[in-house]
């Protein structure tokens, strides 16, 4: 049901969803008045969501900024890293199969063998959908140890589904340690690092934020007006905004439910 429900909000949320919905109605509607209303709205709708400038600019004040391994005064303790990256449909399911997030764990890898954590959580109770079922977190924490990161300097957390039971697992796992873990390092992408963070600080965890995954691409000529990224339409852009609204959305729910 959570999964259906995620799904019927996700298609709700996405800019092309809401272009295809206006011109079917368009398609059947046979008042003149109301065909030129539906028209219109497609016309805004098209050329506001197809905008790469827009939907850069609105990305650049909504990500936190990258931040360099040189900034990260450490080592911490623990960098958490949350799900989110693996194509959990892939097989085999022997190995780790990135998606497009991948840099959560791959700068997770990277931390580490720079010295600037000494233990790398992997947190994500996501299982593949074929035999043999692992869990994210599982698959990560091998593959992690197959590049070099030490048994006991890894560790799998398999059973929050969503953001905020992250915060509440590792808060249990953490509670449990002796000393407690101090000023973990949060590894996420950067448009979903603004949930992240009020999620964690709601448990009751300080942690540094370490962005990966930016959408902004802050340093790229996209940044500066030009004909080709105000005027000419990029078709992916649209899609690229229900990522953000999904984001947004979340925001709400966990507002409203008390978990931020």
């Amino acid at each position: 049901m959570y999964f259906l429900l995620s799904s019927i909000v996700s298609i709700c949320l996405q800019p092309l969803s809401w272009l295809l919905a206006l011109l079917v109605a368009l398609a059947f509607c046979r008042q003149e008045k109301w065909r030129k209303r539906l028209l219109f709205a497609a016309l805004i709708v098209a050329l506001v969501f197809t905008n790469p400038w827009l939907h850069h600019t609105v990305s650049v004040a909504w990500e936190p900024e990258p931040v360099a391994f040189e900034e990260i005064e450490g080592p911490h303790d623990d960098a958490i890293v949350l799900g989110g990256f693996t194509r959990l449909y892939a097989t085999p399911t022997d190995r780790l199969h990135l998606s497009g997030d991948a840099n959560r764990f791959t700068h997770a890898l990277e931390l580490f063998h720079a010295g600037k954590v000494k233990r790398l959580v992997f947190v994500s109770g996501g299982k593949t959908s074929s035999e043999p079922v692992v869990s994210e977190a599982e698959l990560a924490t091998r593959t992690a140890i197959r590049f070099g990161v030490p048994a006991e300097a890894v560790v799998a957390l398999g059973t929050s589904r969503n953001t905020h039971e992250n915060a509440e697992e590792y808060r249990a796992f953490i509670d449990k340690e002796t000393p407690t873990p101090q000023r973990p390092l949060l590894v996420t992408s950067a448009f979903h690092a603004r949930r992240s963070d009020a999620c964690f600080r709601k448990a009751g965890i300080e942690a540094d934020l370490f962005p990966t995954d930016h959408r902004s691409e802050r340093d790229h000529p996209g940044r500066k007006l030009t004909v080709s990224n105000t005027i000419v339409p990029s078709p992916g852009t649209m899609l690229a905004w229900g990522g953000l609204f999904r984001e947004w959305f979340g925001l709400l729910v966990y507002r409203l439910r008390g978990w931020i």
